[in-house]
């Protein structure tokens, strides 16, 4: 199997070095010998703790040998699939599309690592619309184990499958999306997290740091929500809300993390965001109190109400949104899982009373009432979104 990956920053010289561990022959392109050298540095001390821990048992030497570098799209000649792996932005994305659709042979799939753009967008500008998938791996790849599989409106059964088995063989757990929706399953159940934690603070009802307490000593996350924001980058989590709301999703009235980013303070890489950190880059685990008047079942309120409609549209189902969470985002347990605990009337009751004062995104999911409704609560029922043992 020959594979081109272009864009060699994090995801890209990570995906390189997945596939090449896999026995994959690598090429990795971008546009100059500095950021493929600093690449082929952070590759090399990646294998090599990989290799020490005894992970690998290939030498980081052998790893690196199928992999080829280059400033020239020419090496992608013989490919037989091809990732993109450059910033979030649509028109970069698309000008590296029409290379690898003139260089690359006719039958090669092109996949995007994108990680909230619509794969249709991205691959129209090719002409083999039908063979461009979305294949959003995590950050850093060489130990994050999910990969999101994405089918565009185009894209063929035989593409996607080859997709799911390509990801399986760089020894990762695929989760198949049924049909492209903007910001897949990890950004979509995400956001909700960040706009319900964001209405809680702007609206009165908690601090930041109450939010986040219950977030970890309640729900046993490994994160609080905000904390979470600050690990991943306030600008990108701005960016990601922008995308999926510009296209149809229905927003929460929220202005912090904008302020946050005016004020540039992107959080752990800029050493400040809605905690203040030792040095920029350097995250260490935030201080919160013991207790938190926040009731768990309203943090994921809004992000159930969301698993609840992506299971309703058919996209996923509910093992699948807790793959993802488990393996996406360390979750200790999954989010439907948590809910079934929790008591779904809970959750309903939550959305209900949000709604009430005018958040329109809470709107309880109809697949919600009617698991009430049929008295499927979860675990003191018996049934939820799982079977449960009374």
């Amino acid at each position: 199997m020959r594979i081109a990956v272009v864009g060699s920053g994090t995801m890209g010289h990570g995906i390189a070095e997945v596939a090449s561990i896999s026995g994959m022959e690598v090429k990795l392109i971008d546009i100059s010998w500095d950021i493929l050298n600093r690449a082929k540095q952070r590759m090399e001390e990646s294998l090599k703790r990989l290799y020490d821990r005894g992970t690998i048992k290939e030498s980081p030497e052998q790893v690196m040998r199928r992999i080829e570098m280059s400033t020239s799209y020419e090496v992608a000649k013989e490919v037989d699939f091809a990732i993109e792996a450059v910033p979030e932005i649509l028109d970069l994305k698309r000008k590296v599309f029409e290379q690898l659709d003139k260089i690359t042979p006719r039958d090669a799939v092109l996949a995007t690592n994108t990680s909230s753009i619509p794969i249709s967008d991205i691959g129209e500008i090719t002409s083999r619309k039908e063979r461009v998938i979305g294949m959003h791996f995590f950050n850093p790849p060489p130990l994050m184990k999910l990969v999101e599989v994405i089918p565009s409106k185009y894209t063929t059964e035989e593409v996607t499958n080859f997709t799911v088995d390509l990801a399986k063989k760089m020894g990762k757990v695929p989760v198949r999306l049924k049909v492209e929706v903007p910001g897949f399953v990890s950004n979509r159940i995400f956001l909700r997290l960040l706009q319900e934690a964001c209405r809680e603070v702007e609206s009165g009802e908690a601090t930041v740091e109450e939010v986040d307490s219950a977030a970890r000593n309640k729900l046993k996350l490994p994160m609080g929500i905000f904390e979470l924001a600050d690990y991943v980058g306030l600008d990108v989590v701005v960016d990601l809300w922008k995308v999926i709301v510009g296209r149809g999703a229905k927003d929460v009235s929220c202005s912090s993390y904008n302020k946050k980013v005016e004020s540039k303070e992107l959080g752990v890489k800029a050493g400040k965001g809605f905690y203040s950190y030792q040095a920029p880059g350097k995250y260490s685990k935030v201080p919160l109190p013991q207790d938190s008047r926040v009731p768990p079942e309203r943090v994921i309120s809004l992000a159930v109400n969301e698993g609840a409609w992506l299971m309703e549209n058919g996209i996923v189902n509910a093992e699948e949104i807790d793959t993802v969470m488990k393996l996406g985002f360390n979750f200790p347990k999954g989010l439907m899982e948590i809910a079934d605990e929790l008591g779904i009337d809970s959750i309903v009751s939550q959305l209900k009373d949000i709604y009430s004062k005018g958040y329109d995104a809470y709107m309880p999911n109809p697949l919600l009432l009617k698991m009430v409704s049929s008295n499927q609560l979860g675990k003191s029922t018996g049934r939820g979104f799982y079977v449960h043992n009374t």
